[in-house]
């Protein structure tokens, strides 16, 4: 094993490095709503605030923006800055984002006990 900058000892030689670098990741998509959201984004490609929030019903307007810059933070979800008059912003998955919901998809489906 290799300790790395972190302190930590490298677990897995493949990728020669921590998994401190995923806690974040996992605590982000761990939180209430956090998976939802990313869905109904997906689900459109490019949503705004609102919207997510109509698709969503029982969720605050504070929980949203806490679960969505979250989620931007650990680099799962981008938030793009369209139109001038009035400024307005959409919310995408990034790559990122896009690879953990069909890893996720994938998890579930094979792990669905009534599938």
């Amino acid at each position: 094993m290799t300790r790395q900058e972190c302190g930590c000892e490298t677990l897995d030689p493949e990728i020669e490095a921590c998994y401190c670098s995923l806690e974040s990741l996992v605590q982000a998509v761990g939180r209430r709503y956090a998976l939802q959201v990313m869905n109904v984004i997906a689900v459109r490609e490019r949503m705004r605030f609102v919207e997510i929030q109509e698709q969503l019903g029982n969720l605050s307007s504070s929980t949203l923006a806490t679960r969505l810059r979250e989620l931007e933070d650990v680099r799962l979800i981008r938030r793009e800055v369209v139109g001038l008059d009035p400024p307005a912003a959409e919310y995408v998955l990034t790559s990122r984002g896009r690879a953990l919901r069909e890893s996720l998809r994938k998890l579930f489906r094979e792990n669905n006990p009534f599938g």
